[in-house]
């Protein structure tokens, strides 16, 4: 049957789905994640604070890829998740991937103003999951444990500020 994306069918068909988990640093450049790998806290183009989480991946259609990026706070168990149907970019290698210059391709994830987290975003261990979903329904995802950093020098101290533990939405950042 004739795949309907332009885009093709990355990796095998029938095969069981690949990923890996990639996040956008404070420079616009998508990285692996690794455990204990640190993850920068980045300000976007809609305010507040967002990890930027994406993710490479092959054995599934470029197209119409349900993306699932979430932040765990492990010692209460909160969430903060968000999902978007992206297209992967052919990477040329049977993967495709989250685009380093287009952010709509990433999950992003709402992390700050801190009003849900019992300790501070930044400098402390949380768990990131990644998860896709294609067409067909069939899921791939993986678990990390990162350690969210304020990296953007020119918005460091609002960084620090808005998501720290006990941030009050309005409070003035020195």
């Amino acid at each position: 049957e004739e795949d309907p994306c332009p885009l093709g069918y990355l990796g095998a068909k029938g095969a069981d789905i690949q990923m890996e988990v990639i996040a956008l640093d404070s420079r616009d450049a998508a990285r692996p994640v690794s455990d204990g790998d640190g993850v920068d806290i980045i300000m976007p183009p809609q305010g507040g604070r967002v990890i930027f989480l994406g993710v490479r991946a092959t054995n599934l259609s470029a197209c119409a890829v349900q993306l699932t990026g979430s932040l765990r706070d492990t010692e209460s168990g909160r969430v903060m998740a968000e999902s978007r149907t992206v297209n992967l970019k052919p990477t040329g290698d049977g993967w495709g991937a989250s685009v380093d210059a287009d952010i709509s391709t990433f999950a992003n994830v709402g992390v700050c103003p801190n009003n849900w987290s019992g300790r501070n975003l930044f400098d402390e261990d949380y768990e990131i999951a990644v998860q896709v979903r294609d067409r067909e329904g069939r899921t791939a995802k993986q678990v990390r444990q990162v350690r969210p950093a304020c990296n953007e020098p020119e918005f460091e101290v609002e960084c620090r500020c808005v998501c720290k533990h006990g941030y009050i939405l309005g409070e003035a950042c020195e």
